[in-house]
């Protein structure tokens, strides 16, 4: 069994950063594709490597729509958001690699209030 080490306060500050620049370059770069909306996208969370090389870059389309549509096409672009975060003059010694992955937390937060709305549920919750 792997047991992954929590972050370090390192990691989670560059993460924040990163993902602040990417929900800005989301807004702000010229993408091509318009079939896709990339303007609601939600940028939920970025998890950086232990080195700060690799960025692995959770996100959620509003209303989960066309999530593995997305997902292939921003893995495809992502040497656009590379660039952007190049440009924003980092304090480190190089731009981190960039993967995207859907946030399936949302899905799993609805499948817990679904449950909790199931009447079985609410029966149990009542008698204790």
């Amino acid at each position: 069994m792997v047991h992954e080490q929590p972050s370090s306060q390192r990691q989670i500050r560059f993460g924040e950063l990163i993902r602040s620049l990417i929900s800005e370059c989301l807004l702000r770069a010229d993408f091509y594709e318009n079939e896709i909306s990339l303007t609601s996208i939600t940028v939920s969370f970025v998890k950086m490597s232990k080195d700060l090389r690799i960025a692995n870059i959770y996100f959620m389309p509003l209303g989960g729509e066309n999530k593995e549509k997305l997902l292939h096409y921003l893995n495809e672009q992502k040497y656009i958001f590379q660039k952007y975060i190049a440009n924003a003059k980092l304090q480190s010694k190089f731009t981190p690699k960039i993967i995207f992955y859907i946030d399936s937390s949302f899905d799993e937060a609805e499948k817990i209030s679904k449950l909790l709305l199931d009447e079985k549920v609410l029966r149990d919750l009542e008698n204790e």
